[in-house]
């Protein structure tokens, strides 16, 4: 444990000889799980009016006020303008300073879902909960806690969401339980998800992601770091693992967003957590042959690229994604051998006959990994998520930390989020999932089934905003095949309360 806080120390010294240390103004995340806010600020993102990043999540409010400073949309279309209201609102209730109300929940579920998307579900049967928060001009506190019902990983009452930040010049830095998602896809990310809770950690964030000022770099645009360092303190092969995390993300030309991921586990009961370790871990000397035999592999790592291009080819309201994953299976240097790939298309506009608004997608996504340069080659089963030393492989407290679906399946769904003019939001998903293809079991720890099975889903949810705080309600239909004689269909129900 000493040597993983002096790696960390190191870290934010490095960080802090760059910066200043005067005070600026610091607001809090907005963390995953809105489809209504990711909606508005993706429509502002894609009409030119906000121009950040925004497939790291959390998102900083601050850089967000920042961006929308003096926008004026007064001769834009009427969704847009709605789009900017609403968020405006929300940073409006979020970044007053001092001590907040306190804001409770409530949730429940007749069954969570398998595979979270990005909508913030219930992930247990009931859970009841609170939290406050505190703001200053350089320091965020926010103590928030849930008591749950009968959870598979045994913890009854959870700390998630909660954490302590200080601004330092323009880096953010916090130890607590945040929540993440990275990159674009709004059913799955292939490198880091919301299907896993978070666990406790200390991470760096910019905090402004202005352009560099010189010439030289100034061409990359708006930018965004983001490093962390989780522990994965559940029931392990290898117990006491970390994981490491390091994104950056760039706007090089309008519209198009390009994000580079990196995420590593390392360390633990019986393996080597010094700096040294950390530093082969870095340059890629993780692979047999590199380090002599399997036993001196300092980490398990998956790293790749995504991006998201609004009207890459004409001038129709529609953004294409994907992202490209791989796991370090090759051996004798740091190249990525085996990779995981998502594709995706968003489109939008005002629904016919109605002042409503949508924004929909198509996404496709397949955890088999695939052999060469761009994942052309032949199949791989059992690569993604899995790992010869760290045998729990890449998950936590029984999910996965990538893809809801796991190893070895494919994912197809089309979605929409519907918004009317008071800023309610409707939802619907329809899915079909190819779980474990392989057949095959790589760990005890997985939640996923031990043989093939399709599963069809359709769900719908309503989100309405009331005076006292947002009511959810949803409904899923699930048909699942495995190989048995008949199908096993079920309808699903959740709710949830949480007040302003």
């Amino acid at each position: 444990m000493n040597k993983y806080f002096i790696c960390i120390r190191i870290i934010v010294i490095i960080v802090c000889s760059f910066i200043s240390y005067k005070p600026i103004f610091s607001e809090p995340w907005l963390p995953p799980g809105d489809m209504l806010i990711r909606s508005d600020l993706q429509l502002l993102h894609d009409f030119g009016v906000l121009q950040v990043p925004l497939t790291t999540w959390p998102l900083s409010l601050a850089n967000i006020d920042a961006a929308l400073d003096g926008a004026d949309v007064s001769q834009a279309e009427y969704m847009v303008i709605q789009a900017l209201q609403r968020v405006r609102d929300r940073i409006q209730e979020e970044s007053s300073m001092g001590l907040s109300g306190v804001k409770s929940f409530i949730r429940g579920s007749s069954n969570p879902n398998i595979a979270r998307t990005f909508e913030d579900t219930p992930r247990v049967k009931g859970e009841v909960g609170g939290g406050v928060s505190w703001m200053g001009q350089r320091f965020a506190i926010k103590a928030q806690g849930r008591r749950v019902s009968n959870p598979l990983d045994k913890d009854s009452f959870r700390p998630d969401g909660s954490y302590i930040g200080a601004a330092v010049g323009n880096w953010m830095l916090a130890l607590g339980y945040p929540e993440r998602w990275w990159g674009p896809g709004w059913d799955g990310s292939l490198i880091l998800s919301t299907n896993v809770r978070p666990g406790p950690q200390f991470s760096i964030k910019r905090n402004i992601t202005t352009p560099f000022n010189t010439k030289w770099l100034s061409w990359i645009g708006p930018w965004s770091l983001t490093t962390f360092f989780e522990q994965l303190n559940d029931e392990r092969v290898i117990e006491d693992a970390r994981l490491f995390g390091l994104r950056v993300t760039a706007m090089p030309v309008d519209g198009l967003e390009i994000g580079l991921s990196r995420t590593a586990q390392w360390c633990g009961v019986s393996r080597s957590c010094s700096a040294s370790t950390f530093m082969d871990l870095l340059l890629g000397h993780d692979n047999e042959g590199v380090n002599v035999d399997m036993g001196q592999e300092p980490g398990n790592q998956l790293a790749g690229i995504d991006m998201r291009w609004n009207s890459p080819v004409g001038s129709a309201p529609y953004a294409t994604y994907l992202q490209w994953i791989g796991e370090d299976t090759r051996q004798g240097g740091p190249q990525i051998g085996s990779w995981l790939r998502q594709f995706g298309i968003e489109f939008w506009g005002m629904m016919p006959g109605l002042n409503w608004q949508h924004r929909s997608h198509v996404e496709w996504a397949d955890t088999m990994c695939r052999e060469g340069g761009i994942g052309g080659g032949k199949k791989k089963p059992g690569c993604a998520y899995n790992h010869a030393r760290y045998k729990t492989g890449y998950r936590y407290k029984g999910r996965s930390i990538g893809h809801g679906i796991d190893s070895d399946s494919r994912s197809s769904s089309i979605g929409s989020s519907v918004i009317d003019p008071y800023g309610n939001s409707m939802n619907f998903l329809a899915r079909y999932m190819e779980l474990n293809r392989s057949g095959m079991t790589y760990s005890q720890q997985s939640s996923m089934p031990s043989i093939p099975q399709d599963i069809v889903e359709f769900s719908v949810s309503y989100n309405r905003r009331v005076d006292f705080g947002t009511v959810s309600i949803g409904i899923l239909y699930s048909d699942l095949r495995g190989n048995i004689s008949d199908a096993d269909t079920s309808f699903e129900w959740w709710f949830g309360f949480q007040t302003h």
